[in-house]
């Protein structure tokens, strides 16, 4: 046992002293001469075709790879900048939807102000109309329908309106037909417009 380990430190030491040799520049033995067997030189000389058509397989199989991955490279590049635009048109909408929205709550506002105006004039021109009503119903019949005569449709319907119908029957007796006929025309578009 003693001679095999003996052996291997002397196997040990060889290796050590060859290494050591090697890096100093000693022992060239160990490069291939250009003419010997395993030479770079000769395995072209033998075999010109086969080299290039590793070499060409070897580029194609890199190639494939590459291109592929400069495709998904490309391809992502695309993606990136679609959403990027897609973000920049997301923004531009919402700045639309926003200014929209302030635009008809805006308009809701205005239009709630204009409905309680109307009907603030609604209700003041419904307070005339039975104001005059009155005095046309304290007035006689027939001076009655000769001043309601010569009113425009739309004031002469606002009164008969607001009046007592005996009393608006009264003073119909002397109007003209043509001019009974019109007032209850006008009487009856504006009840069409107050029921929509």
């Amino acid at each position: 046992m003693k001679k095999v380990f003996y052996v291997f430190q002397v196997f040990i030491l060889m290796i050590f002293i060859v290494k050591i040799m090697s890096l100093c520049g000693l022992i060239q033995f160990l490069e291939t001469p250009r003419h010997s067997f395993f030479s770079e030189n000769r395995a072209m000389a033998e075999s010109p075709r086969q080299a290039p058509a590793v070499k060409d397989v070897l580029d194609d199989e890199l190639a494939q790879p590459r291109s592929l991955l400069n495709a998904l490279q490309n391809r992502q590049k695309e993606l990136d900048e679609r959403e990027n635009s897609l973000r920049v048109e997301e923004q531009k909408l919402l700045s639309l939807k926003k200014e929209i929205t302030e635009k008809i709550d805006l308009l809701l506002r205005l239009e709630q102000k204009l409905d309680t105006a109307i009907g603030a004039d609604k209700e003041a021109d419904a307070k005339r109309y039975r104001d005059l009503a009155k005095v046309y119903e304290a007035t006689p019949p027939a001076k009655a329908g000769a001043m309601m005569e010569r009113l425009d449709l739309k004031t002469a319907a606002g009164i008969s309106m607001h009046m007592k119908r005996e009393k608006a029957g009264a003073i119909w007796g002397y109007l003209s037909p043509q001019k009974v006929v019109d007032i209850t025309k006008e009487i009856t578009m504006n009840s069409q417009k107050a029921s929509e």
